[in-house]
């Protein structure tokens, strides 16, 4: 079962910013998509190209966010979800998250609609993860799955969502599994207990700019790789 405690946002835009300022900018959407979309895994490396659908703004209010299309029956490297699902709709809705979207229009831009998302070899994210973790100070260091746990309840912590709705976004069965997201203290703990925590608040806040290279990466003052 699961036993780590969730990472802060502020900890995931750190991890993120250090990624960036060393040029690893495909490594970087993988986290944030991770946590956003509350993603598996094994999902992250499904997904396609055409997974990801643009808004259409002249079609309404209904259709102005960036979807990302799960399990899509269409396509051959894909598998019903573990409630046995297809074709499931995850939207990028909420406000905060919206500094995303011109990071998604690059990252799909030119690109085959076959084409994998995040084009990158196996293991290639956990190890970036693992090592930029460690380098800001994490104790352990982080896994691919505290992504999928972390955004919610980072959602949860700011009100952004209700359990319901976590639940429905993270296409959880049972109700049990939402227990964990309940205790928002334990991310403030988190981030209180890492060295390295004033840098990454100054990220969190800067890593919307730094993402479509309207901004310069921060240099965060951390243990050298």
């Amino acid at each position: 079962g699961f036993s780590r405690l969730p990472l802060p946002w502020e900890v995931l835009a750190g991890a993120a910013m250090l990624m960036l300022s060393e040029g690893l900018w495909v490594e970087a959407m993988g986290v944030l998509i991770s946590v956003i979309f509350y993603l598996r895994p094994g999902e992250l490396v499904r997904l396609r190209v055409r997974s990801l659908v643009p808004p259409l703004l002249a079609a309404g209010a209904g259709h102005r966010h960036w979807t990302l299309i799960m399990h899509e029956q269409e396509n051959e490297n894909s598998k019903a979800s573990k409630t046995g699902v297809y074709d499931e709709s995850l939207i990028l809705d909420l406000d905060k998250y919206q500094f995303l979207a011109p990071a998604l229009a690059r990252l799909v831009a030119d690109r085959p609609p076959s084409a994998p998302l995040i084009d990158l070899p196996p293991g290639r994210l956990s190890h970036v993860l693992a090592s930029i973790g460690s380098r800001l100070g994490m104790k352990p260091s982080p896994l691919l799955y505290e992504l999928r746990h972390s955004g919610p309840s980072i959602d949860f912590a700011d009100q952004s969502r209700d359990l319901m709705g976590i639940k429905r976004r993270g296409r959880w069965r049972s109700d049990s599994s939402l227990r964990r997201y309940e205790k928002g203290a334990q991310i403030t703990k988190q981030l209180r207990a890492l060295p390295a925590s004033v840098h990454v608040v100054r990220a969190a806040a800067a890593l919307p700019g730094v993402l479509v290279g309207r901004l310069c990466p921060l240099t965060l003052s951390v243990r050298s790789a």
